[in-house]
C-alpha cells in the first residue's frame, strides 16, 4: 500500500473581480513549499501568476536573470533580446500568457520599472527569460552560472521486485542550477488547469514567471525534464524555438502526434516540430517506459532508448548533461557513478532510486530533487536551502490525484473541472463514470460533446432528487456506435449553472 506524508494544506481562495477580470488561481503552502493553481485560457491563467506572484516574478526577472546572467549590463541584455526577437517564433498562446501575467502585475500594483533597464518590464521580457537555456548558446551569459540536472529511469523486470512498483516505472531527477538566492526564496510547483479543448491538466516545477516545461508532469502520467548539453555549436541559421516551450507543448497538447496515445513520443514531437538554438536533452517518461530525446542547433535530434545503452543495463535509462548519441560520449562521472552503481544491482524500489541517484550524481548546486511514480499518483520533492542541496533534504510527499482538484465554489458559473464531478476511469478504454451529488432536487441534463462542440450522445434529461449520482458511459454514440479515441466533454446542466468535465478515450 502506498504510503503519503499527511499534511494540512493551507487553502487560500482569491476570487476577485477587477476590471471585469477574474482572478482564476489560488495558492496554498505545504511544507513551507508554495503552490500555485490556475485555470483557465492562457491569458487568465497567465493573468493570476501575475496577480498572486508578481512581486516574485519581478524579483526573478530583475535580480536573477537580468542581473546574475546579464551582469546588469543593460546593453548586452538588449541586444540579445533583440536577438531573440528576430530569431524566435512564439506561439501566440504564450504570447497571451505572458501578457496576461504583465496585466495581472500591474492590476496587483506590482512597480514593473527595472532600474537596469531604465524602462518597465514587458511580456517580451518574460518569454525571453523563459529562453534562458537557449540563450547559453550564445556564450553571453554570466559563466559563473551553469545549468546542470541528471535523471534515472527503471522499470520492467528491474522494478519487478518492489511490491509497490510490480514492473512500473519510478523516475527520480536532479535540477542542478547554479544557486541563487532568488531561487532559493522561491521554489514553486504550478498547477495548471487549462480550458482549452486540446490541452491537458499538467504541473511544473519551476519559479515565478518560468512558464515552460523545466520539470513537468501531466494528468495523463506523462512526464518530462530537461537538462543541458554539453554541446552548443550553432553554425545553422533557423527560426528557433525555445526548448522549454516545446517540452510544455507536449506535456500540455492532448496526444500531440496524433497516434492516440499518450507517451513519450508526444514530447519528442513536439521538439522536432522545432528548431533548437542550444543542446539539450530531455527525459521523458510513462508508467511503461521511457525515452532520452538529444538535441542541438549543429546535429538535430536522435532519440535512445534502453536498448541504446552501452555501459547501463535494459530498462534503465539515464540522463546527464552530456551526449551519447548525438556525439561520441564524453566522460562524465555522474553517468558513470550511476552505471557503476546499477552494475551491482540492477534492481530498483522507490527508495533505492532516490537514494542511488543522490549517491551518484548529487551535486552541490542541486536545487530541486524529483521523484516521480506514475501508477501510484506518488510525487516527492525535496527543494534546497541556502548552503544544502536538495537531495540532502527531506522530500515532501504528494498525490497527484490532490495537485489535480481545485475547488471553485467562489465562481459556480465558470465553465471547466468541478471537484464534485468524478470522472473514472480517466482515461478510459471500455467505459467510465460520471459521479455528481446535487444538493436539492432539479432537473439534469447530462450530454457528451466532442472538442467541435458537437453533441455526441445525451445520457440523462430527467428530474433527479438531492444526493449522489453515477452515470456509465461506454463510449458509443446515439446510435449505439463506438466512437473514435479522442477528448469529449461531459456536460452536466442544471436550472442555474453548466458545469463541464474532461474525458479522455482511448483505443
Amino acid at each position: 500500500m502506498k504510503k503519503f506524508i499527511l499534511f494540512t494544506f493551507l487553502f487560500l481562495f482569491i476570487f476577485t473581480i477587477v476590471n471585469a477580470q477574474n482572478v482564476n488561481g489560488d495558492t496554498l503552502s505545504v511544507d513551507g513549499k508554495k503552490i500555485l493553481k490556475v485555470w483557465g485560457t492562457h491569458y487568465e491563467r497567465g493573468y493570476a501568476t501575475g496577480y498572486l506572484l508578481g512581486s516574485e516574478i519581478k524579483e526573478i526577472s530583475e535580480n536573477y536573470f537580468i542581473y546574475a546572467f546579464f551582469g546588469g549590463n543593460s546593453y548586452l541584455y538588449e541586444n540579445t533580446r533583440t536577438y531573440f526577437l528576430d530569431n524566435f517564433q512564439i506561439e501566440e498562446k504564450y504570447i497571451s500568457e505572458t501578457e496576461g501575467i504583465i496585466d495581472g502585475m500591474i492590476e496587483a500594483d506590482i512597480i514593473l520599472f527595472s532600474d537596469i533597464l531604465s524602462r518597465d518590464i514587458d511580456a517580451n521580457d518574460l518569454l525571453l527569460s523563459n529562453a534562458i537555456v537557449d540563450l547559453a548558446a550564445l556564450g553571453d551569459l554570466n559563466s559563473d552560472y551553469e545549468f546542470g540536472c541528471s535523471s534515472l529511469s527503471s522499470w520492467g523486470g528491474n522494478t519487478i521486485l518492489d511490491p509497490e512498483l510490480s514492473g512500473d516505472l519510478v523516475i527520480t531527477r536532479n535540477m542542478d542550477w547554479t544557486p541563487h538566492t532568488a531561487l532559493l526564496e522561491n521554489h514553486l510547483l504550478v498547477v495548471q488547469f487549462p480550458s482549452e479543448a486540446d490541452e491537458v491538466n499538467w504541473l511544473s516545477f519551476t519559479f515565478p514567471g518560468f512558464i515552460g516545461g523545466l520539470s513537468s508532469i501531466n494528468e495523463n502520467g506523462l512526464c518530462a525534464f530537461m537538462n543541458m548539453g554539453n554541446h552548443n555549436e550553432h553554425p545553422n541559421t533557423y527560426t528557433f524555438h525555445p526548448i522549454l516551450l516545446s517540452i510544455r507543448n507536449g506535456i500540455e497538447v492532448y496526444d500531440y502526434d496524433g497516434d492516440y496515445e499518450v507517451a513519450p513520443e508526444d514530447v519528442q514531437a513536439a521538439i522536432e516540430e522545432n528548431y533548437q538554438l542550444s543542446g539539450s536533452i530531455v527525459h521523458t517518461a510513462n508508467h511503461e517506459s521511457g525515452l532520452v530525446i538529444e538535441c542541438n542547433n549543429q546535429n538535430g535530434i536522435v532519440v535512445r532508448d534502453d536498448n541504446d545503452n552501452t555501459v547501463i543495463p535494459i530498462e534503465h535509462l539515464v540522463a546527464t548533461n552530456h551526449f551519447r548519441e548525438l556525439y561520441p560520449p564524453a566522460g562524465c562521472y555522474r553517468y558513470d557513478n550511476i552505471a557503476d552503481s546499477l552494475s551491482v544491482s540492477s534492481d530498483i524500489d522507490i527508495i533505492r532510486s532516490w537514494d542511488l541517484l543522490a549517491g551518484a550524481a548529487g551535486v552541490s548546486n542541486n536545487i530541486h530533487t524529483i521523484q516521480y511514480v506514475p501508477t501510484l499518483n506518488l510525487i516527492k520533492w525535496s527543494t534546497a536551502k541556502v548552503g544544502t542541496p536538495a537531495y540532502q533534504l527531506e522530500p515532501t510527499i504528494f498525490d497527484t490525484e490532490e495537485l489535480f482538484t481545485y475547488n471553485t465554489n467562489a465562481n459556480p458559473h465558470y465553465v471547466q473541472d468541478h471537484s464534485f464531478l468524478t470522472v473514472s476511469p480517466n482515461p478510459f478504454y471500455s467505459s467510465t463514470n460520471l459521479s455528481f451529488s446535487l444538493t436539492k432536487t432539479t432537473d439534469v441534463k447530462l450530454c457528451i460533446y466532442n472538442i467541435k462542440g458537437h453533441k455526441i450522445r445525451t445520457l440523462l434529461s430527467e428530474v433527479l432528487v438531492q444526493g449522489n449520482h453515477n452515470v456509465s458511459w461506454d463510449g458509443t454514440d446515439e446510435n449505439g456506435k463506438k466512437i473514435s479515441s479522442g477528448i469529449y466533454f461531459y456536460t452536466l446542466e442544471t436550472i442555474h449553472n453548466v458545469y463541464t468535465k474532461k474525458v479522455i478515450l482511448l483505443k
